[in-house]
């Protein structure tokens, strides 16, 4: 069984591209294969004419690169457990001290302010067969009144998800809203394509989107709202299977 990480560059122009696959496998002790496996996906190639930079320690676009411990790239992401703070921050991220620091990551978003690398979970399939996925609100500061709208939601509540088709970055992009039609924020541009294919392949209203997780106005804006997407999942859909998302090198971590 593998635990995967897409991992993405977000263009100057704002889109979010995926770059390359971080994997992890889980595996038994008698299995001599190292842990962590990285490979770059062919649509980074492109990108490299468009400011994309291969990530450190890792500049061969054509390797599978494997080791016992998580690249020193991803691990520079991550909060050192040592910190006093540490809980504090886990609890930001809805998450507790004992949490798997590749879990923290996949929750996180693997972000820096001094790069434009980001991380991703693909989503889960529930017990019941159904398609979920956690992700933080995109854009509260650069929506008038979100950060007060978000100030009131709690765990739980419903939210609305509204097409921006005007939008001049990504005109597929969709707002989220309250359902009293305040606005809260954006879907992040990697998981747009992938909304909108759940409503082609399923009834609309069976999709759904909570809230999961609210931090206080205090918090940076991109961390103040956790979402819940939650849909049924269609018949032979795999999200994140596109041309985009595929090995540029062959690799024995496909499988999930």
């Amino acid at each position: 069984m593998n635990e995967h990480l897409f991992v993405t560059w977000r263009h100057p122009d704002g889109l979010i591209h995926p770059v390359g696959r971080l994997s992890r496998r889980v595996r038994e002790e008698s299995d001599g294969a190292l842990p962590y496996q990285f490979v770059y996906f062919k649509h980074a190639e492109g990108l490299l004419s468009e400011g994309f930079s291969l990530l450190p320690g890792l500049p061969d676009l054509h390797r599978v690169y494997e080791a016992q411990e998580l690249f020193p790239v991803f691990r520079k992401r991550q909060m050192p457990r040592q910190r006093p703070d540490y809980a504090d921050y886990l609890g930001k991220l809805g998450l507790d001290v004992e949490t798997d620091p590749f879990e923290v990551m996949a929750r996180n978003e693997g972000r820096k302010l001094t790069d434009r690398i980001e991380v991703f979970a693909p989503p889960r399939r529930t017990d019941d067969g159904d398609l979920t996925t956690l992700f933080f609100a995109r854009g509260i500061r650069h929506r008038d009144g979100a950060s007060d709208a978000v100030t009131t939601l709690q765990r739980g509540d419903r939210l609305a998800l509204k097409d921006d088709s005007k939008n001049k970055v990504n005109p597929l992009a969709i707002f989220i809203d309250t359902t009293l039609d305040e606005p809260v924020g954006w879907v992040p541009n990697y998981l747009v394509d992938t909304i909108h294919d759940l409503r082609s392949l399923s009834d609309d209203d069976a999709l759904t989107m909570t809230v999961e997780h609210v931090n206080p106005p205090e918090v940076a804006p991109y961390m103040r709202l956790i979402c819940r997407l939650s849909a049924p999942w269609p018949d032979n859909y795999e999200p994140f299977s596109g041309p985009e998302f595929q090995p540029i090198a062959v690799t024995d971590h496909a499988s999930t």
